[in-house]
């Protein structure tokens, strides 16, 4: 039976250091580089484990930078449960594995896929599969550690784009699918390649980060609409698309969406076309047949089961939607980017 490993509690603190050294020591031998910022600690997975390396590094500002290079004799799992003061970004840049979180439902991070963590509580598990190597690099921190980095926006100032950029569909980018955040993907590659080995490259290094944090607020800044409406109104509104998406097998009637949101169907309907510029409904079959253009790119399953997975019980019905909606079958979209 493969072991599951638990990690929790508030990032930097002595409960989860306490945790993380546990854990690092029962998958991997560790080498400490020597004391100076910014220096990786390396940990190379033990032989029954695995293949590969875990190296981890605190920055001076109080960032935590993780370089994952592994595969795992056996299917990986860690179960967690992180207080609201963490922040974490993480690309993948070749393989992926699969999240499960309370809140959010299920996703995948494959590859040049980004996930957010927002300062939320967050509740969940992560799988990789065995053998399936996993090469990533992941930016965490609390708010403190962020102030830093984050000039005149600040802390609060980012967590509000947070919002912004996650307002789409609720936690989804959490869940590996922040697809928008062009030109991440090559400073993350160079945050995993540089070796900081020096106070110059430990610079360079933090001006790396520096620069991925002020992609995520560009994005994030840049899907702040136009739209009118009071501050309570959008942050109902912003809750359609993650309760559709959850609700997708079974789609309530929108006056039932309108009941738990405390507004009326009328005013749930016109608001949110003029946040998004399209119906709730629209909106849903739209992102539906996005998330399902994206499996159909990045896993082998079938087109039924894909169709299933975006809440179409019938493989026929999702064949006509996608085409409708793209042009193509699946099939020919499958094999257009093969």
């Amino acid at each position: 039976m493969n072991a599951m490993h638990l990690l929790s509690g508030g990032l930097g603190t002595p409960g989860q250091q306490t945790q993380y050294s546990s854990y690092y020591r029962a998958i991997a031998e560790t080498a400490h580089a020597e004391q100076q910022s910014g220096a990786f600690t390396r940990h190379r997975l033990r032989d029954h484990v695995g293949e590969g390396t875990i190296e981890t590094a605190e920055l001076s500002s109080g960032l935590r930078i993780t370089r994952y290079d592994v595969a795992y004799a056996s299917d990986h799992t860690v179960a967690y449960d992180f207080d609201g003061d963490r922040f974490e970004l993480e690309m993948c840049l070749e393989g992926g594995m699969r999240i499960t979180e309370e809140r959010a439902g299920h996703g995948d991070l494959g590859a040049y896929a980004t996930s957010i963590t927002p300062f939320c509580p967050t509740k969940g598990m992560l799988v990789q599969e065995a053998g399936q190597r996993y090469r990533a690099v992941s930016v965490t921190s609390n708010r403190a550690g962020l102030e830093a980095h984050l000039g005149g926006l600040g802390v609060d100032g980012f967590v509000a784009l947070l919002a912004e950029l996650e307002s789409g569909v609720g936690t989804d980018l959490y869940l590996g699918r922040g697809t928008e955040l062009r030109g991440l993907a090559r400073v993350m590659g160079e945050i995993f390649d540089i070796n900081p080995d020096s106070q110059a490259r430990t610079l360079l290094m933090e001006a790396k980060v520096m620069t991925a944090l002020a992609i995520v607020a560009d994005a994030a800044s840049q899907r702040i609409p136009e739209h009118g409406l009071d501050a309570y109104e959008v942050a109902a509104l912003r809750r359609v698309p993650a309760i559709l998406w959850r609700e997708r097998f079974d789609l309530p009637q929108m006056s039932d969406v309108a009941r738990h949101l405390s507004m009326s169907a009328k005013r749930l309907s016109a608001g949110f076309k003029k946040l998004y510029g399209v119906t709730p409904i629209e909106y849903h079959r739209n992102f539906c047949i996005e998330r399902a253009a994206d499996l159909l790119v990045r896993s082998d399953w079938t087109v039924e089961r894909i169709g299933f997975e975006v809440g179409y019980s019938s493989a026929s019905n999702f064949v006509y939607a996608f085409r409708q909606r793209t042009g193509r079958t699946p099939a020919e979209y499958r094999r257009s980017l093969g």
